[in-house]
């Protein structure tokens, strides 16, 4: 059997009681992050305005736009959901293949549970959201040392495993599932420009996916068939976008005995995660500096990997959106945290970024460097580990800090309690003012969500229809 085939085959007959205690934790906790994720970026630039068109546009009432409260065709509502969880760029990733996971997952399984117009049990959700990451972790794994850097991994992946989750909600059986997959790879899609341009094309990508992933489930809902040879047809994934090479064995190693979603990360901090260990590295520095002002800073230099430098090394400057200028940049995230420690969504505000001349000077003169430290942690399989950060004051006072692991991955967790105060944190930031006490009772029932025989109240708890006027 294709391994493709064999990974879906498996992911049609997976249940909640399959997995294991501390895989089904682990997605639970990532869903809390990703609704999380949604309530603050609806207050991101443009996502009003992009809701309204949808609205406007309107359609079939099936699925719930968080925070905003429309209820719109379920292709719509998870491109919505989508585009504002990813609009901060505070969203999961799993370091070993840079896959934002749950971004074009758990919109697309909402939006598709909800139009099914039957209870959505929160067991199903959990069972569906595990075995659709796992597809896309375990194709980001195969093909990881050979698809071209050009490539977003999120989206190229994201529109496969959005079209599983989706059939698999909707009950669609093996067959459904893999049509459905297949009509997502035929719209495989997601390249790196919108990030080095810095716009907001950037954030609304993985949406593409996630409304790609409900469009396809539904097309082989009625009957449409799908490509099946999606990895290793003359034209699948490996040849189209890992050069002809890839390793199918880690589409079916170790199946339903070791789950991948596990080891994917929770961001600490609204930004590239290339950023993040330069973050946790420069708050230690300041720390151990003591009290000091830009003015006393003589020099900053910063070490992170290759890959990471792609990302974020290159000078900093302000085009034509700052926030994205900021949330790519290790010089700028350097000079935050050295002078104010560690930033929050606010401090990303496009208005905050351009008006702040002091973390803008600092950061010119911040030095960024590729890290040439061998082959102890190759880029391949670890591109956000090891960042070092050396700071230098004009009295004699200095700092050297590098970090080995990120905050917030299976190796560095976030706690329970950081987690929680993220997600309300989250909350305060929505565009719309939510009932502490509802979002309070949606918090709840997503951390019992495995008990819920019905999901879709707790939607509403997070939607305009519980907003205070």
């Amino acid at each position: 059997m294709d391994p493709m085939e064999k990974l879906l085959s498996f992911y049609s007959s997976l249940r909640y009681e399959d997995l294991p205690p501390e895989t089904a934790e682990a997605v639970r906790a990532l869903v809390i992050d990703t609704v999380g994720c949604a309530l603050s970026g609806s207050s991101a630039p443009l996502n009003a305005e992009l809701t309204e068109r949808h609205a406007r546009w309107g359609g079939a009432p099936e699925s719930t736009v968080l925070v905003y409260g429309h209820r719109l065709p379920a292709p719509h509502a998870a491109w919505l959901n989508a585009a504002m969880i990813h609009s901060n760029d505070y969203d999961d990733t799993h370091d070993d293949t840079s896959i934002h996971v749950f971004v074009t997952i758990l919109p697309a399984i909402l939006a598709a549970g909800e139009a099914a117009g039957k209870p959505l049990s929160g067991k199903d959700l959990l069972a569906a959201a595990a075995g659709a990451a796992e597809i896309s972790i375990r194709l980001g794994t195969s093909v990881r040392d050979h698809i071209h850097s050009g490539w977003l991994p999120t989206t190229v992946y994201g529109t496969i495993c959005a079209a599983a989750g989706a059939a698999k909600i909707m009950g669609l059986g093996a067959d459904g599932i893999a049509n459905a997959a297949g009509l997502g790879y035929a719209q495989a899609h997601g390249n790196r420009q919108a990030l080095l341009d810095a716009t907001l094309a950037k954030r609304l990508q993985p949406a593409f996916s996630a409304q790609a992933g409900v469009h396809a489930a539904a097309l082989a809902e009625v009957g449409a068939s799908g490509p099946r040879r999606i990895v290793e047809g003359a034209d699948g994934l490996y040849e189209l976008f890992g050069g002809g090479k890839g390793d199918s064995s880690a589409l079916t190693d170790e199946l339903g005995e070791r789950y991948e979603v596990g080891r994917t990360s929770v961001k600490p901090y609204p930004c590239c995660r290339s950023n993040h260990g330069v973050i946790s590295a420069a708050e230690e520095a300041k720390e151990k500096l003591g009290a000091f002002g830009s003015g006393d800073i003589e020099s900053v230099d910063v070490w992170i990997t290759r890959y990471s430098y792609s990302m974020v090394g290159q000078p900093f400057r302000i085009r034509q959106n700052p926030q994205v200028d900021a949330q790519f940049s290790a010089q700028w995230t350097a000079a935050f945290t050295l002078l104010h420690g560690v930033p929050g969504v606010s401090d990303f505000a496009p208005e905050r970024v351009v008006s702040d001349r002091g973390i803008q000077e600092l950061a010119g003169r911040a030095n960024v460097h590729i890290w040439e430290g061998g082959d102890e942690v190759p880029d391949s399989n670890a591109p956000f580990r090891l960042s070092r950060v050396a700071v230098k004051l004009k009295d004699g006072r200095s700092a050297d800090v590098t970090h080995e692991k990120v905050k917030g991955s299976p190796d560095w967790p976030m706690s329970a309690d950081e987690r929680r105060e993220k997600f309300f944190a989250c909350a305060e930031g929505a565009a719309l003012p939510l009932e502490r006490s509802r979002v309070e009772e949606a918090f709840a029932g997503l951390e019992r969500i495995e008990e819920q025989d019905d999901l879709r109240p707790l939607i509403q708890f997070l939607a305009a229809s519980s907003v205070t006027v």
